[in-house]
């Protein structure tokens, strides 16, 4: 496990380095319940003031959950990949009520399960290297991690826009959509990381954190972020009642609209289907549950998913055999809400 995550002790930082730079940090289940371990054991630790979790390398903080591992586990039989979901929820959520600074050095992609362990930190710190998404329908599953949570508390539609796309924020947008607090230069991670070994007990942490980012020049509002020249028409087109008016809005508006437009819609028609209406579904239901309830939604309907989902189909065509021609299971106009309860009861439940 030494190899896999490190954790370190410097001078009142607690330092969490997912050490998987080859799979871009993927979080492995070992990961995740040494993680959480360290992160109980530190919060009673009064020789840990603050904790900071980064990923090794630069390319990648942490690119989501060990896919080819959870596959393994579902084909062969095994219940590993249930255990899986639910430690790593259980880490998830914890995050959002850790009673100690925590922040996550979001540098370079940060996907899925690397959304799950940065989304309920206090201090979300991005950089010109971010790439940010919540890719899940690609594989034929729903953003789940809490992404109920996090991605419906986006402004406007941005939440419907990148659960049903897919899509890859930079920092700058990333700080827009509200999925980041900070951006602070790449260049001023090595400051970042000495200046915390400088943090001291007799002060509120939190304040002093904010101080060394402001010190460094981070900053806490976006410039010029791409996304905003987009929102109006994401929030008029990504509001619509269905995923299938979605894809009709957007069509419309291709024909004589921006480019990005057509290329959305062109994207959502190659993503799953059943994924998609899932993704739409649990952002709504989201905005109006607490993060415990998002949580339990989100592991309810993924326990049920893999039995009649596209996750299996999705991960084999993408990520085991790479022939990227999954064969999802159904077209949109047969996932009425008639079919959808039949075949996830506990959506009818919440």
């Amino acid at each position: 496990m030494s190899d896999e995550i490190i954790f370190q002790k410097k001078n009142g930082l607690g330092l969490i380095t997912l050490n998987r730079p080859k799979a871009l940090n993927a979080l492995s289940y070992p990961m995740i319940l040494s993680m959480h371990k360290a992160l109980k054991d530190w919060e009673k630790d009064p020789e840990v003031l603050a904790v900071l979790v980064r990923g090794e390398g630069e390319k990648a903080f942490c690119a989501g959950g060990d896919i080819r591992g959870i596959y393994e586990s579902i084909t062969s039989g095994s219940d590993e990949h249930t255990r899986f979901f639910q430690d790593e929820y259980i880490l998830n959520e914890y995050i959002y009520n850790y009673q100690k600074p925590y922040i996550a050095l979001m540098n370079g992609y940060v996907m899925g399960g690397g959304m799950g362990i940065s989304q309920g930190a206090s201090f979300r710190v991005l950089t010109e290297r971010s790439k940010i998404s919540m890719p899940e329908v690609a594989i034929g599953f729903f953003p789940d991690v809490g992404g109920s949570h996090f991605l419906s508390k986006c402004p406007g539609s941005l939440g419907d826009y990148l659960a049903l796309t897919g899509v890859t924020l930079n920092g700058e947008d990333a700080l827009y959509a509200n999925l980041g607090d900070w951006i602070l230069a790449s260049d001023q991670i090595n400051a970042f990381l000495e200046q915390l070994e400088g943090l001291s007990a007799s002060a509120p942490v939190a304040d002093q954190v904010r101080k060394v980012l402001l010190g460094l020049g981070a900053r806490n509002t976006p410039i010029n972020p791409p996304l905003e020249e987009r929102r109006q028409l994401i929030d008029a087109i990504f509001s619509l009642s269905s995923v299938t008016d979605v894809i009709s809005g957007l069509d419309r508006v291709a024909v004589d609209g921006p480019a990005w437009v057509g290329e959305t819609a062109l994207l959502m028609k190659q993503r799953s289907p059943i994924a998609m209406v899932g993704a739409h579904e649990t952002i709504r239901r989201g905005k109006h549950l607490t993060i415990s309830e998002c949580f339990a939604m989100e592991l309810a309907l993924g326990a049920r998913w893999i039995e009649v989902g596209d996750f299996v189909e999705g991960i084999r065509a993408l990520i085991i055999d790479k022939d990227n021609s999954p064969k999802w299971a159904y077209t949109l106009p047969e996932l009425t809400e008639q079919k959808i309860r039949s075949l996830f009861p506990s959506l009818s439940k919440i």
